[in-house]
């Protein structure tokens, strides 16, 4: 057990950077959307759920697997780029 756990924390120290860089690129979109109201874009959550699908699948992940992991971390990242946006327009009327 010990073996798949370090095996599993040497994966996590790899995906952290790759979380990060995604995280930047929400920051990104919300600078240029600015607006809270539209964080969230329908078209685009489906567009890579099904990315998602379809990338599980060819990796060997089970491809239900791999939407719900991607949907869960959509929604944390939508609310991530909200709260951005908010604190950017709460900053914006304070000056």
């Amino acid at each position: 057990m010990d073996e798949v756990r370090a095996a599993i924390d040497a994966l996590d120290a790899e995906l952290m950077p790759l979380m990060a860089a995604r995280a930047h690129c929400i920051a990104e979109a919300a600078r240029i959307k600015n607006d809270p109201e539209v964080a969230l874009v329908p078209w685009r959550v489906e567009e890579v759920a099904r990315n998602a699908r379809a990338l599980g699948e060819r990796h060997g992940l089970d491809p239900d697997l791999a939407e719900k992991l991607w949907r869960a971390m959509m929604a944390e990242f939508i609310a991530h780029e909200r709260t951005l946006m908010e604190q950017a327009v709460a900053g914006g009327a304070a000056t």
